[in-house]
């Protein structure tokens, strides 16, 4: 019959004393009288807080602090890993120890997929739980399998092995000397040195796989990326660019957690010769992109964002994220149950050409509350809406405002299931401007205000018609909406900060009360907004059929709005949105305009998904009319993009991608194009890629990127 053994070790750490309880079974104890030595036998288990010990053979000595195993060695750690060893001479905590013929097992990222890396050593010395050495070693993450016909395991497909492995757990890095790198059992290269971060480790400083290009700009050329973490909250990567044509370009970018907020900087430059006159000279160019969000409490929270670049090329040249408009913006916002409140400021820096950066606005402050009931009078619903801001420019018109709407809505369903809803809205807004001549004199051109008063009521309707049969459910859903607005002046001397002309009606815009940003401008005519809805699905699977249809009918023409719009004639465009997905496996949707004149494709943006298990592919089209002016300039070009991509996965490890963009109505027909073809099993991965882009930018017309990545499965990244 199995005993079992209690005994209390006490030993000195740090100039004082703790106590530890081991616990040891076995089928058999032998001991001295003062219990200082102690010989187990048979199925023998140590219990600790870290560990637990199975041998056939253990000798503690408590004593001398020394723990003694042999034969069917296995220990398992609170970690994860599991080590197996012939023979074992070590402390009572197994953080100094002698071990002979290891095999250590160290669980991966793919844990829940039990996959393990593998290192083994015909002898290991660790001292302090911090340094272990090896000899004779070596290391796998390749699963190693049984040969049933040989009666043995195979060599695994890829293994690192080695004179002497240094594993320092204090620098967090494994160090080998006189490596080798076998491929099934075969050495096919070596190195007097390699090393690589621990597999204890999620973050290790290093450098990262480097990219490789060569553009029209810049010839050949590299990204050369270095990562370093200060600590698991705080790191820092560093990239130049280091190119044929040009001086180098730095890339920086820095990320801190903090325990109630984080913040990301970005920061790039560099130093560009070039002639002007016959003359050189040094052309600075670079950005900055900083961002953040704090925390007071779960309610209350500041975040800012500071994005500037010194020219309007840079960014796209460089691929460092171009955008046509940078902003920085600062808020401090506060969300109190249905309630929002925000102080915010804003600048703005438009990089394109054709606008003037004096004419763009700076908003400092602005203030938003937005306030809702939480609760209803007799079923009433009431909310208010307050902006409060300032506007300034270099040349125009700057302004002041205070801006107030107040909604009240009934909603009621009636006995034979229709939905109303009756609203009341009241828009109020007081503006301040002033214009000058020369905005560095200060004089002015004029100084006055401007009040507006824009009240709207609404009747909206809707009813659902339900059909089920055995095998789907077909529900049809008609929907009106009636807006009576009040016309005035409401255009009168106010700036438009909402880009009007620029506004495309869509599907999504069908029953907005106001269609346009902010609330400068207001589509004043009185309106129905009339659609339908058909839903078709399957009672058995996801299969589905959904349309959905609407138009606009305005009592008055909005003269003030050009044709592109969709909303300036009596009846608007006819926009829809549909979704058919026949099988599990196909999807295809679209939201799109229908010209009214016509009745001929003005928008559509339509996308087809094929998915199996190992195959994907994904076409997608972007079609537009030209908008133009009433001048007749060409504000926004015409669209007939296309974009597919196409991944495969065969042989259960290899997988292909390829992609592509073009637009047959530019000149630029193709924008890119690329491909990738992958390896990656459980213990190593290898990718090779190539891109190529077409872009406007006339610094730089074309690029090519190639990047080519080797990886052993937990020492390199393995993300292809």
């Amino acid at each position: 019959m199995a005993r079992i053994l209690y005994f209390l070790l006490i030993f000195i750490c740090n100039v004082s004393f703790s106590k530890e309880q081991l616990e040891i079974n076995a089928d058999q104890f032998t001991y001295d009288k003062d219990n200082t030595r102690i010989y187990a036998t048979g199925n023998v288990e140590i219990i600790d807080k870290e560990f637990k010990l199975y041998a056939e053979k253990v000798f503690v000595n408590n004593s001398s602090k020394v723990l003694s195993a042999r034969e069917n060695i296995k220990i398992f750690n609170n970690d994860g890993s599991i080590l197996k060893a012939d023979k074992i001479v070590a402390d009572h905590n197994l953080k100094n120890a002698i071990i002979e013929n290891n095999y250590l097992y160290l669980p991966t990222s793919y844990e829940l997929n039990k996959n393990y890396l593998r290192i083994a050593a015909k002898k290991v010395e660790r001292r302090n739980e911090t340094w272990e050495k090896m000899d004779f070693g070596s290391f796998t993450a390749c699963e190693i399998c049984y040969n049933e016909k040989e009666k043995r395991y195979d060599e695994p497909l890829i293994k690192l092995k080695a004179k002497k492995i240094i594993h320092d757990k204090e620098e967090l890095n494994v160090k080998y000397y006189d490596v080798f790198l076998d491929v099934k059992g075969q050495s096919v290269f070596y190195l007097p040195y390699f090393s690589h971060p621990s597999p204890l480790v999620k973050r290790k400083a290093g450098f990262l796989a480097p990219n490789f290009f060569q553009t029209y700009y810049f010839g050949l050329g590299s990204d050369l990326t270095y990562y370093y973490p200060f600590n698991d909250y705080h790191d820092i990567t560093i990239s130049p660019k280091f190119s044929q044509k040009k001086n180098p370009a730095l890339y920086i970018e820095h990320r801190k957690n903090f325990r109630n907020g984080q913040i990301t900087n970005v920061f790039s430059g560099t130093i560009e010769n070039q002639k002007v006159n016959q003359i050189k000279e040094d052309r600075k160019r670079g950005h900055v992109k900083s961002s953040g969000q704090f925390y007071f409490n779960s309610t209350d929270y500041i975040k800012y964002k500071v994005h500037r670049t010194t020219d309007a090329n840079y960014l796209n040249t460089y691929k460092y994220g171009y955008t046509d408009i940078l902003e920085s913006n600062l808020k401090l916002e506060s969300l109190r149950g249905n309630n929002f409140y925000s102080f915010q400021s804003f600048a703005f820096q438009d990089i394109r050409k054709e606008f003037d950066q004096k004419k763009i606005p700076k908003i400092l402050p602005r203030l938003v509350l937005d306030l809702n009931s939480d609760y209803s009078l007799n079923n009433l619903n009431f909310s208010t809406q307050l902006e409060l801001a300032n506007l300034a420019r270099s040349e125009g018109t700057n302004s002041k405002k205070l801006f107030i709407t107040q909604k009240f809505y009934y909603p009621t369903i009636l006995k034979d299931g229709t939905f109303l809803k009756f609203g009341s809205i009241f828009n109020g807004g007081l503006y301040s401007l002033d214009k000058f001549n020369n905005s560095k004199n200060g004089k002015f051109e004029y100084h006055k205000y401007q009040s507006n008063f824009f009240p709207q009521f609404t009747i909206e309707m809707s009813k659902s018609f339900f059909k089920q049969q055995k095998k789907t459910t077909n529900i049809i859903t008609p929907k009106i909406l009636a807006i009576k607005n009040f016309r005035n002046s409401f255009f009168r001397g106010i700036p438009d900060e909402s880009n009007i002309n620029n506004f495309d009606f869509d599907y999504m815009d069908l029953y907005n009360l106001n269609r346009f940003q902010g609330n400068d401008r207001f589509d004043q005519s009185s309106r129905i907004d009339y659609g339908v809805s058909f839903l078709r699905k399957n009672n058995n699977d996801n299969q589905l059929t959904s349309i959905e249809l609407g138009q606009s009918y305005h009592f008055e023409k909005n003269k003030f709005l050009n044709e592109n719009t969709g909303i300036n004639e009596k009846f608007s465009d006819i926009v829809g949105v549909f979704e058919v997905v026949p099988t599990s496996n196909i999807k295809l949707d679209s939201y799109f305009a229908i010209k009214k004149k016509d009745f001929t494709l003005k928008t559509a943006y339509s996308n087809f998904l094929y998915r199996q298990k190992n195959s994907y592919l994904m076409l997608s089209n972007i079609h537009s009319l030209p908008v133009v002016s009433e001048k007749g300039e060409n504000l926004i070009d015409g669209k007939n993009q296309f974009s597919i991509r196409f991944d495969q996965k065969f042989y259960n490890y290899w997988n292909f991608t390829a992609y592509s963009t073009f637009d047959k109505k530019k000149k630029l027909k193709l924008h890119n194009y690329g491909t990738k073809i992958k390896y990656e099993d459980e213990c190593f991965g290898v990718s090779l890629a190539w891109t190529r882009q077409f872009t406007h930018n006339p610094e730089d017309p074309t690029s090519n990127n190639f990047i080519f990545l080797f990886s052993l499965k937990e020492i390199i990244e393995s993300d292809l």
